[in-house]
């Protein structure tokens, strides 16, 4: 194999995910012990604009037949991430042929049991409704959006005889508005592992390998107050001994399994004496080691041919986040020079990373170090 196809490969097998999706709860990770649950719901607060605190509130409800998502429905929604890659992204369609042909990428058998278990899931999918206040923020119209929203609309599932299974190779279930806008604005998480890794970890092992994929983007240290953490997961447990236990036996479950961006994790105290925080230590990934990963951006000529008004409405939306007016020359600069979606991209990292409290020195200079790694990728000078 030319070495240049086995790179290739090796960078199509990566995982993809929604960046919001990987921090936030959305579906049970047990069985035991959750029938009295009506929701998911999680709440924290983040440095908003000009220094004031926001609270955010996410709530998850469930279909009103199937109820909640379970580890079944978690693992189903990380294998339609993979078919919806593979097919380039190229629409709010995702067509996974059948469910046979999905069960069989999920490596599960294909009996009765199987069948609806994977069917229960997709429908899960589709009435399962997530509340958000004050965790999406508008750069154009800047405000924060509270917004009630399904992650898919529609199922189809197509069947040779009315009272048959759905054999035939045309299935597909359609993302909402609301989830494609963000795959559109290249909102995605790139894993450093792939669909049979991820089928390899346990559901807490799963919920953990995507947050802290998604936390070591930026950082090499993250610590987190352990009951914070615990219902950000979620986890039920309401001993600090059990909550703890968990967590340290999914974190050690990971680095058995090879899961590398995680390096080391422990448990410390805080100045009080009392409250207790899990840190983790671990091998960032910089932006421009996902070379190839992202969507391929046309290389721009050094002269911009970009409308005067392209040109003030890019400014306008990096300004709106940064609040540098000193690097407004150079924000110019970015606006002539650089891609739009490539813009967007480095101010919904950015922004991630701001909401997340993990930009060690501002947003603007996290916006800067990002939008420079990129048009070195793509050989422009700014």
């Amino acid at each position: 194999m030319n070495p240049d196809d086995q790179t290739k490969t090796q960078e199509i097998s990566k995982g993809k995910y929604e960046l919001t999706l990987a921090e936030f709860p959305v579906f049970l990770l047990s069985k035991k012990g959750h029938k009295d649950i009506e929701s998911i719901a999680y709440e924290d607060s983040i440095t908003g604009k000009e220094g004031e605190r926001v609270k955010r509130e996410w709530k998850v409800y469930p279909h009103s037949k199937f109820g909640l998502g379970t580890e079944s429905t978690f693992e189903t929604l990380f294998e339609l991430f993979q078919v919806w890659k593979e097919n380039g992204f190229n629409g709010p369609y995702i067509q996974f042929g059948s469910i046979y042909n999905l069960l069989k990428r999920k490596g599960k058998g294909t009996g009765v049991k199987e069948y609806n278990r994977l069917v229960r899931d997709l429908n899960c999918l589709v009435g399962i409704t997530i509340e958000a206040k004050n965790s999406f923020w508008d750069n154009e119209v800047r405000a924060y959006v509270d917004m009630t929203f399904h992650l898919f609309d529609r199922l189809e599932l197509f069947k040779e005889r009315a009272t048959g299974p759905a054999t035939l190779p045309f299935s597909r279930i359609k993302a909402s508005d609301i989830l494609y806008g963000s795959i559109l604005k290249n909102s995605l998480l790139i894993t450093s592992f792939d669909s049979k890794f991820f089928r390899s970890l346990t559901p807490f092992e799963q919920r953990l390998a995507l947050y802290l994929s998604k936390i070591f983007r930026s950082q090499t240290v993250h610590k987190r107050e352990v009951f914070e953490f615990a219902r950000q997961l979620p986890i039920y447990a309401k001993q600090t001994q059990h909550v703890r236990q968990q967590l340290r036996r999914g974190c050690s479950g990971l680095m058995d399994k090879g899961f590398e961006p995680l390096k080391s994790f422990g448990f410390e105290r805080g100045a009080d004496g009392t409250t207790e925080y899990i840190v983790f230590k671990g091998s960032r990934v910089a932006p421009a080691t996902l070379k190839g990963l992202a969507p391929k951006q046309p290389k721009p000529k050094p002269k911009s041919d970009k409308p005067a008004d392209e040109i003030e409405y890019l400014v306008e939306q990096i300004m709106g986040f940064c609040q540098d007016q000193q690097s407004l020359n150079f924000y110019k600069k970015v606006a002539r020079l650089m891609p739009r979606n490539t813009i967007f991209r480095a101010l919904s990292e950015a922004k991630v990373s701001d909401d997340m409290k993990e930009t060690k020195k501002s947003k603007a200079a996290h916006f800067t170090y990002l939008i420079k790694t990129y048009a070195k990728e793509q050989g422009i000078t700014l």
